[in-house]
Formats: structure tokens, sequence, C-alpha cells
């Protein structure tokens, strides 16, 4: 179905509800490969009909759209005056605002603007019921009634189907560019990244980036295995001049072998590359995503490398050549992709991460391998209070059943 409204939306789940049909929420079908495969699937909810951007006031900085919307849409709306949404997630070109809220899929920028629970100030959401239930409001500063948006931020839609969500949006930067170090190893990369990211300079981003088989641009091995300590500089000309001299200045001092700037296109261009990370994956691979303290970003990652090399030799966990490695550094979320990934290992690499710990989470798998692991890995303690949000706002299982930690 492609409802055209927020209340066709809202009928159309009742009518499932009623019917025992399992509801699979569909945007730009970008993000359809997280979480579990669903347990049942009956009827796709397209929601790209709610593509409208509803309320927009250029001086409150506040803009409220439906969430079909593509969000590379929004982001022009916005950018014709002066501003944008602090979102940069995969396949940015394509998605819709209410996936890549669903999945709470984000980008580099979240080191200076924070996720997309730091941008949403409220939203409508559509319930198995039929009921239509607002929450949070449309002013930045708002203390009114419980934050109810956050709990479906994330949640998969499989709490509820947002159809309108209202956002803090910033003002465009004024300068942008790109500070490149490239590192021998790790250790001094993420000794580099760290200074980076806690000194007084703010930047946008700062990234570290192993690719195991980058070429450099005469097609050689030459970058194969090293580091890069990628640093988004933004903001006043004056402002961009001074992050990229002390990055450059602080890598090179840090042991980097090479420093340089990038402008223009190529700076976007690299940007793009960090974003869609690990996206174009081989038939038999898997993207993990890990995350733990920034500080212990370098040794989560050495752990993961080692038990990947160790399940070569292991025909039980399967062969496992080095990984492609992206971190948010200040962030301390990292993404490694597992080629040839099998279950077995994927489980160790899980269980890794909690030892060093950490979580992970399998956000892209074959879908035979998907079906002998929860992506999500072990429910934790919290897990009975989802279940009971689950059967208060789904008591039927309409929604995305099975997509979810726990499979709920």
């Amino acid at each position: 179905m492609r409802p055209e409204t927020a209340e066709d939306v809202a009928a159309a789940l009742h009518e499932a509800d009623g019917a025992g049909r399992a509801v699979v929420p569909w945007g730009a079908g970008t993000k359809q490969g997280f979480g579990n495969a669903p347990r049942a699937y009956d009827l796709a909810l397209d929601l790209t009909g709610l593509d409208d951007i509803l309320e927009y006031e250029p001086a409150d900085l506040v803009v409220t759209a439906q969430a079909g919307v593509p969000l590379a849409a929004l982001q022009e709306r916005l950018g014709q005056a002066g501003q944008f949404l602090a979102l940069d997630p995969p396949y940015a070109g394509r998605a819709t605002l209410g996936g890549t809220l669903a999945t709470n899929t984000s980008g580099p920028s979240r080191l200076l603007y924070g996720t997309a629970r730091d941008l949403v100030l409220g939203m409508k959401v559509a319930t198995p019921v039929g009921d239509l239930v607002k929450s949070g409001g449309k002013v930045v500063k708002n203390v009114v009634g419980y934050d109810l948006n956050k709990m479906h931020i994330g949640g998969l839609g499989t709490l509820g189907v947002m159809v309108e969500v209202t956002l803090k949006v910033h003002p465009l930067p004024r300068a942008e560019a790109t500070v490149r170090a490239t590192f021998e190893s790790l250790a001094p990369a993420h000794a580099a990244a760290g200074l980076i990211f806690r000194s007084v300079l703010y930047p946008r981003a700062v990234e570290l980036v192993r690719r195991a088989g980058s070429r450099d641009r005469r097609g050689n091995d030459g970058l194969a295995g090293r580091w890069e300590v990628l640093v988004w500089a933004a903001g006043s000309p004056a402002t961009v001049e001074r992050q990229v001299r002390d990055a450059m200045a602080w890598c090179r001092e840090g042991g980097a072998v090479e420093t340089g700037r990038l402008d223009g296109p190529a700076h976007q261009e690299i940007w793009q590359g960090v974003c869609d990370f690990g996206r174009a994956l081989p038939e038999d691979a898997a993207l993990l995503k890990l995350t733990t303290l920034p500080t212990q970003v370098a040794a989560l990652v050495q752990a993961v490398e080692q038990t990947m090399g160790e399940a070569e030799g292991d025909g039980a966990l399967g062969a496992a050549p080095a990984p492609d490695v992206l971190a948010h550094a200040g962030a301390g979320v990292v993404y490694a992709t597992v080629p040839q990934a099998s279950a077995p290992l994927l489980h160790r690499l899980m269980q890794v991460a909690g030892e060093h710990g950490g979580t992970a989470v399998v956000e892209e798998a074959p879908p035979d391998v998907k079906l002998e692991l929860d992506v999500w890995g072990p429910v934790r303690d919290d897990f009975p209070l989802m279940q009971a949000l689950k059967a208060q706002f789904d008591p039927r299982g309409t929604l995305n059943p099975g997509r979810f930690l726990g499979r709920i």
C-alpha cells in the first residue's frame, strides 16, 4: 500500500492489525538489510507518498517534514536558506527522512552535531490501533510531556510508523576543508586523532580509516595496511585555516608519513566515501558496527583483527581476510567489513566486543547468515522493559515482527 496522508497510514495499520497481517514500513528501501529477517511479512507500507515539507521558518532553525521526504530533497530546500540538517548517513542521496531516523543512522558529523536523537524535536506516529500520536514539540526549548519521540528513533518501526517529524537545523558553514594524514600503524594514528578531537579546535569530524586493499593514485599498494586520519574542518574561513594548520602539525609531530589538504570536489568526495563506507559489499560479506569508549578504539580494533586472523586457520569459523575499518574516533563507533562472513565468526566477534567493554551489531550480512544469529547481539538487562513497550504499543506484533533485539 502507498498511503498519501498520515490518516491513511493509521487506517492501513489498523486494518492490517485487525486482519493479523505483518507490516514492513518502507521508505526508499536503502536500509531494509538492517535488523533480523522478519518473522512474517504480508504488507509493505510504502511511505514515499508522504513527501511534503510542511513547515519551515529559517529564522527559527526548525523544520517540519513528512517521513517519506527524501533526505536529499530536504537538504536542498534547507540549503536555499543557507541551512542544513546535520545528518550524513549512508545512502543520503536516496534515503528518506523516516528511514534514516527509524534506523538511527548517522555519519561523521555526529562528533560536532550529535545524532538524530539530538536533532529531533517532535514527531507524529501512526500506531497499529489506528491512532496518530504526537510527542515533543516544534520549538528548540521544550519541556512539555515525556520525550516519547526518542523511543522511535532507532526502533526500526517496531513500535509505530513515523509520519511527521520536526527537527532542529543549523547554518551551513562558510568554509570547509579536509586534513588527510597517513600513518604506518594504528597506535600513532589513534593518538593523533585523540589529540585533535579532544582539543579546542572543535572540528566537524575526526575519522580513522584503514582499507586493507587500498592503492595509491598510480595503482600501487603503498596505502595497503596503512591508517589514515581524516579531519573535517568547518566554520568561518579563519576557523578552517586554524583547524587545518594545527591538525596537520599535530599529525606530523605524531609520526604521520604524509599529510595533505583537500578542498572543493576532493573534500566532498572523500567524505561521501566515509558516509557510505562498507555499503557496497560482496554477497558473502558482512558489516559489523562496534561501539566502545573513544580511548579504547585501538584496542578493540586490534582484538577484532586478531580474532579474524585466527579464524583464517580455523575451519569452524571460516576464512577471514583482513577487514577494512572506519572509526568515528571521537564517538567510539567502529565499522569493520567481514569478508566471507559466517555466523560462527560474527558471533565470536560480537563476543570479543563484549569482552573489551563494547558492543557489536551486524548491520549487513547475507540472508542465510542472518538466520543463524541475532544480529543485535545478546539481550541486555533492560530487555524486559523493551518487551513491555512492544506489548503496549504493538500487542499483536504487527510491525516488523522479529526484526529487533531479541526478535521482538
